[in-house]
């Protein structure tokens, strides 16, 4: 069983670190459910502390206006979009669900 990481263990203060100076991060399936407020807080101080040291990729299958449901906290939730939001380029796909589409096709 692993034992929940307190705010000053190491491991998890190397793992922050790491999100912080890696390349690219990569958030997927962002915010389909909601989050806690410690959560948003500690993701904000990531994209904070990201600002200007790497990319961040985000996939969702919420329009990022969509993305205000899941935080509860006005205050973080524009900080947080706007950090993503506002150097990014969103592309938007239409079409078929393609898990459902694969889905179908494997059943038939």
């Amino acid at each position: 069983m692993t034992r929940p990481y307190h705010r000053q263990d190491a491991a998890r203060l190397a793992f922050l670190t790491g999100l912080h100076t890696c390349d690219l991060l990569v958030l997927d399936d962002f915010l389909t459910t909601p989050i806690t407020g410690e959560t948003a807080a500690e993701l904000l101080n990531i994209l904070a502390a990201r600002e200007g040291r790497g990319s961040t990729v985000v996939t969702s299958q919420f329009d990022p206006e969509d993305w205000y449901r899941s935080l509860h906290d006005a205050v973080i939730a524009e900080s947080i979009l706007n950090r993503i939001v506002s150097n990014a380029e969103l592309v938007q796909l239409d079409g078929p669900n393609m898990r459902r589409h694969t889905h179908a096709e494997t059943t038939s």
